[in-house]
């Protein structure tokens, strides 16, 4: 009889948690053929018809996420300019999911209430739909879930060049110890792609 070798022991079970682990945190979509060089421009997606659809998920109002994406776009040497001159279209879409664990506090108290308030979590705070995760079930312990997608597109042909997706809680907190901003989860989200040269 032939006895297993000590590494298998350890790397089997990893294997298995492995699988049985959450999906990744980032995910990034990018085409073969994008080069940063080849693009010198921004503008946010003047497209106001487009929505993106999870399961279980409802849209967030994204208008802080954006302006944080195009800071950070500006930061790495593109220039913000008119939407009909730009070289990408940058679209940015955030989706929450309460998962509550014996909450007494709800979600929204209403579906049909429009938010207008402004955030300054990861997740921001909901624009449609209304409600605030920030303070929704400060009785109990809520685990806000919130999934915030980059997407950058070429506008003359209209297709997605690059694409980063974070899957973030409201729990999250950036090195020093403080609640995640929204520029720190976009700044963190988007640093794979490369800056333009």
């Amino acid at each position: 009889m032939r006895t297993p070798k000590s590494w298998s022991l350890f790397v089997i079970p990893l294997l298995f948690l492995a699988l049985g682990c959450a999906k990744p945190r980032f995910i990034y979509e990018v085409d073969s053929a994008f080069r940063s060089g080849s693009y010198g421009s921004v503008a946010p997606d003047p497209r106001r018809d487009r929505i993106v659809i999870r399961e279980g998920m409802r849209p967030l109002n994204s208008d802080l996420h954006l302006k944080a994406a195009l800071k950070e776009l500006e930061s790495r040497n593109y220039q913000t300019v008119e939407a009909s001159a730009a070289d990408l279209w940058v679209a940015v879409y955030v989706l929450m999911k309460a998962a509550p664990k014996g909450s007494k506090g709800g979600a929204t108290s209403s579906p049909h209430k429009e938010g207008s308030s402004e955030g300054h979590r990861a997740g921001g705070r909901a624009g449609a739909g209304g409600g605030d995760p920030s303070s929704a079930g400060k009785g109990g312990d809520t685990n806000w879930n919130f999934l915030v997608i980059v997407q950058l597109e070429d506008r003359k042909t209209g297709l997605p060049v690059w694409q980063g997706e974070a899957n973030l809680s409201a729990k999250d907190k950036s090195p020093d110890g403080v609640p995640l901003s929204i520029e720190a989860a976009i700044h963190q989200l988007m640093l794979p792609l490369p800056a333009r040269r």
